[in-house]
């Protein structure tokens, strides 16, 4: 069965994300895992890292965790009012270390979060669960910045560099633009750094189009200072109510020096992204 997990943590962005999490099962007929994390307090976390487990189990006995564990299966009731299965997960520590090990353990095939983006220092050093969970995850993961329903979904924009790796992402388009009925808008950014006129642009869109057996789609071309700024320029030109990229998810230093085109795109759009990983050759 397809499982797909949803972190939340009360907010009016996660009850958004709930809310488009069970539109979106409706189509994939499968489980919901409704996940909260409770961070452990600093006074609870040894010097060497360790959590102090006599306090931390002193901290969360009473009316906390309680408070934590029905608000959890008030959200999950939403779940089965909509007919669908849930799983709910009341996880103590770091966010996305328990998110991660959910992710791994119960081999989830989505993940769908609600996220205001980060910016500044914060994105550099830290960044936000959602960059941080695109990075890593290996299934899809869906974006949603705000209230979104898939019948609003008319289109969406499919923004690629068009190299042979993305023949991967392009079979992932397929499929979802096939499951949500969705015209597809196929969008090469011309940036400075990889410049082509129209006419060559178009020119690769159509061949990669053809090579990958696209129906229902168009070919078009936005010039940007960076890529990023491009798709999600072009994504709200054309209406589009999903933007679909692929990414490498670079960590560490490669991370810093380079960045990552969807993590910005993540911080900058305010439609929704649905990143799929490119697998390491």
């Amino acid at each position: 069965m397809k499982k797909i997990l949803v972190p939340v943590d009360f907010s009016d962005l996660a009850s958004h994300a709930l809310n488009f999490a069970i539109e979106f099962n409706e189509k994939v007929r499968g489980q919901i895992l409704l996940v909260h994390v409770v961070d452990i307090p600093v006074g609870h976390i040894s010097f060497t890292g360790d959590i102090d487990n006599h306090a931390a189990e002193s901290f969360y006995t009473g009316e906390f965790i309680k408070a934590a564990h029905n608000k959890l299966e008030e959200w999950a009731q939403r779940v089965k009012d909509a007919g669908q299965k849930v799983i709910t997960h009341l996880k103590f520590g770091n966010a996305f270390t328990s998110i991660s090990k959910i992710v791994a353990e119960d081999k989830s095939t989505w993940i769908i979060m609600g996220s205001k983006g980060a910016s500044g220092l914060r994105e550099v050093f830290i960044g936000s669960n959602a960059e941080r969970m695109i990075r890593y995850a290996k299934c899809p993961v869906i974006i949603v910045k705000g209230e979104t329903h898939l019948k609003d979904m008319k289109s969406m924009a499919f923004a690629s560099d068009l190299s042979q790796e993305q023949d991967l992402i392009a079979n992932y388009a397929k499929d979802i633009q096939e499951m949500l009925g969705l015209n597809m808008h196929l969008v090469k950014v011309k940036t400075p750094y990889n410049w082509l006129d129209d006419s060559q642009a178009k020119k690769q869109l159509e061949h990669f189009a053809e090579r990958n057996y696209l129906k229902d789609f168009t070919v078009n071309t936005v010039d940007a200072d960076f890529a990023d700024e491009g798709a999600v320029k072009f994504a709200e030109k054309v209406g589009a109510g999903l933007i679909v990229l692929g990414t490498h998810g670079k960590k560490g230093i490669a991370h810093i020096l380079g960045g990552s085109i969807a993590e910005d795109i993540v911080n900058e759009s305010k439609v929704p992204i649905l990143v799929f990983k490119i697998p390491d050759m």
